[in-house]
């Protein structure tokens, strides 16, 4: 294979590269002279990088290792790699102690991609991993191997906006993050060699400057501290100090905070600058310390200090300090003229302070934060995948300080979390307490939140509570394989009393077609209901596979379930009060409804005179979901309706009865084609209906032994302007599809007809 030597043929290399990219480790850095050769269109030019590029690829190509495939549920290893141009990952899988690469990604930096941290270039790598390899990453656990403080900076509320989001993106899958171990296979020598030498130079030059200085004085104290990055990224903090506090200690606060803060960012190698040649002199020993209290100042600083691989404290004069001094008067309360970006920050008390660890109450039973704790402090994730997705998603909004489990506050900085026992007094006493009047649960919140905690069950509120009318699940819509193989049926009525003393209207709905029939009844009796169905639905149109009604005792009496069970149709009923269960009978009945009212104007006991007409027409009109009339779903053909007698169009005045049964048969036979162009469009109609939605769903589930309360209103009952909106509690027995649900109440008698969760709420006794 010769070297390329014109545009077009770098492209075509380029092309054949991109085919092979999982089996060529960091493919997108050793490429990336390809790439720049390819935009100088206008002039080619073949530099040596190229060249070299080119043999090295050609030599890899030439002895390629061999790709395994990992088994079901196994753990697999990333290896992360990044340089100034490209970052790349290495996914591979242990075989009898043996590693063996399964997938090479690699990404070349574009932009402000090339002005990431290290850290953040490592973060990106295992994110653009995660994303081009997201069948791997959701069927197996992934243990990130770098020397990278990964983990940490992943878990960082504080740090970088992009780390944030990352994480998130991230906690869906089961990753952690070890050391880097010893390599044990020699096929990741390339990835490993190549990237060792670039990162050994990247790490010289990631050297953070960190600028610190405190303002100390009797309306305030604060700090400023102005971190930059060695890619030229620049972070700003104005710390605000609400305890006593001197003009030496507040220089020692200064750098600590500092210290933490870039520590935070995953830096190994820091520089500080300062303008207090007092703090200085005696971090570098040529000062005595005497003062007792900076003592414990200079010992902390240096136990802050030791956690760093290499660290140098300069002296500077107040000129060239100048934006941590304006950072520190800003902190405490002067004005500062500044557009960008500052992270405003809060100390309550010195870094010194002598404060015995608190301990977290241990009970038999695990407290909700028991699991985060564990996370946090020792990476322990439940056995349980979906329960370690969970934690690994929430673990970032919290963080352990002096022995404390706090919470990230949008509205306080930060929430003390305590023990479900615990929690209860609190309520208990705010809200029903000697000054509490049973207020609701934001002003309760509003209250509690007030004096630091986070946490959350008065029985009289939940009674009293209202009743939410946003659904609980997402929409779970009733698709028919074909025609005539699901029903709806429901009934209108009572209407105006007509001729034979006909009042009510039982209307059945096809749900792959929308063919409707319907008839007049003077009684709603069940052995009437299941002649209907025999005479309207299985004589004409075949034995149906389902048909769904309400809880009615026309549909439920041992007439009808007889006819169903004789015929071998699966009878379904919907939710007590939720109509919404055979939503497309409710839809044609309120068409039906309409069309009536329109139709009868004063003559409203001749109703029945006009159900043909309005069947007619709603059969004849294309409907949004199909796109087709239902007449054209049933008989494959439109049908010819009056308009075309007064207006006549294309088929009637071109008529030939003798060609008229050949283009019948010919619009037969396309049946089945019309039908599955109407089935897709079905779906897409669907789906977007779903969308629409599940906007607003709030979701809600219950378990079998799980307490809940029904609401009053569901039941029928009349509810007064002092009753309580819910009743209960009853006890689920059986979740039917995780959206209904068979209730028992606590004398053990089970409750008629499941309830949708809709009308429930869970009980917290």
């Amino acid at each position: 294979m010769e070297a390329p030597s014109t545009v077009k043929e770098v492209q075509e290399l380029t092309g054949r590269i991109a085919a092979l990219n999982r089996f060529i480790a960091r493919s997108g850095e050793v490429c990336k002279p390809f790439f720049q050769t390819i935009k100088k269109a206008k002039k080619f030019e073949w530099t040596p990088q190229c060249q070299e590029a080119f043999e090295q690829i050609k030599t890899y190509l030439s002895s390629p290792p061999i790709i395994s495939r990992p088994t079901k549920g196994e753990t697999l290893y990333l290896y992360v790699s990044a340089s100034a141009v490209a970052v790349s990952a290495a996914l591979i899988r242990e075989e009898d102690g043996v590693q063996k690469p399964v997938y090479f990604v690699s990404k070349v930096l574009r932009d402000a991609e090339e002005r990431y941290s290290t850290v953040e270039k490592g973060a990106f790598a295992v994110l653009v991993a995660a994303r081009k390899l997201r069948p791997y990453f959701q069927a197996h656990p992934i243990k990130v191997l770098s020397d990278l403080p990964l983990r940490k900076a992943l878990g960082n509320l504080d740090v970088s906006g992009r780390l944030l989001k990352w994480a998130v993106e991230l906690s869906e899958f089961d990753i952690s993050f070890l050391p880097k171990a010893a390599y044990k296979g020699q096929v990741l020598a390339d990835f490993v060699v190549e990237s060792t030498g670039r990162t050994e130079k990247r790490d010289q030059e990631a050297l953070w400057h960190v600028h610190v200085d405190g303002a100390a004085s009797e309306r305030g104290s604060g700090l400023g501290v102005q971190i930059k990055g060695p890619k030229g990224e620049i972070f700003y903090y104005a710390i605000h100090i609400t305890f006593p506090i001197t003009n030496n200690m507040v220089e020692y606060e200064a750098l600590i905070a500092g210290l933490r803060l870039v520590e935070a960012v995953g830096a190994t190698k820091v520089r500080v600058y300062m303008d207090s040649q007092l703090v200085v002199h005696q971090i570098n020993g040529q000062y005595e310390v005497h003062d007792p209290t900076l003592a414990k100042y200079l010992e902390k600083a240096k136990e802050v200090l030791a956690t760093f691989e290499e660290v140098t404290i300069e002296h500077v004069p107040r000129g060239m300090n100048e934006i941590a001094d304006a950072l520190s008067k800003l902190a405490k309360g002067s004005d500062m003229n500044s557009e960008t970006p500052i992270t405003i920050m809060e100390i309550p008390e010195a870094c010194i302070t002598a404060t015995e660890p608190k301990v977290l109450p241990i009970s038999a039973q695990l407290e909700w934060y028991t699991p985060i704790w564990d996370y946090l402090t020792t990476g322990q994730l439940p056995t349980d995948k979906l329960a370690a997705r969970r934690i690994k998603r929430w673990a970032p909004e919290f963080t352990i300080l002096e022995g404390e489990l706090l919470k990230k506050g949008y509205r306080k900085p930060w929430l003390v979390c305590i023990s479900e026992s615990q929690g209860r007094k609190l309520i208990d006493e705010i809200h029903g307490g000697i000054c509490g009047s049973h207020q609701s649960p934001y002003t309760v919140d509003k209250r509690i939140e007030r004096e630091g905690y986070f946490v959350r069950r008065c029985e009289r509120c939940q009674y009293h509570s209202r009743v939410s009318r946003r659904p609980p699940a997402s929409l779970n819509t009733i698709a028919s394989p074909w025609p005539f193989d699901v029903w709806g049926i429901d009934i209108l009525g009572p209407f105006p009393t007509a001729k034979a003393n006909l009042r009510f209207l039982v209307v059945v709905v096809e749900y792959f077609t929308k063919w409707i029939e319907a008839k007049p009844l003077a009684l709603i009796t069940s052995p009437r209901i299941a002649d209907f169905v025999k005479h309207n639905i299985v004589y004409r149109y075949g034995i149906p596979h389902t048909v769904i009604s309400d809880n009615g005792r026309q549909f439920t009496g041992a007439p009808f379930q007889d006819m169903c069970e004789g015929f071998g149709i699966l009878s379904l009923f919907s939710s007590v009060s939720h109509p919404q269960t055979n939503g497309l009978a409710e839809v044609s009945n309120r068409t039906i409804l309409e069309g009536l009212k329109k139709k009868v104007e004063g003559s409203k006991g001749a109703w029945p005179d006009f159900l043909d007409e309005i069947l007619w027409s709603y059969n004849t009109t294309p409907r949004t979901a199909t796109g087709r009339s239902p007449f054209a779903m049933v008989y494959g053909m439109e049908a010819v309706t009056p308009m075309e007698i007064v207006q006549p169009t294309l088929r009637t005045i071109a008529y030939e009865w003798t060609k008229n049964n050949e283009k019948k048969l010919v619009e037969l036979e396309t049946i089945y084609e019309l039908r599955e162009e109407a089935r897709a469009r079905m779906a897409e109609y669907q789906r977007k209906m779903r969308k629409n939605f599940d906007k607003k769903v709030a979701p809600k589930h219950f378990q079998p032994g799980d307490w809940v309360l029904r609401s009053v209103e569901a039941t029928g009952k009349h509810i007064g302007k002092l009753d309580p909106a819910w009743d209960g509690p009853f006890i689920v027995t059986r979740s039917i599809e995780g959206r209904a649900y068979r209730l028992q109440d606590l004398a053990g008698r089970d409750l008629p007809n499941a309830w949708n969760a809709v009308h429930l709420r869970k009980f917290y006794k």
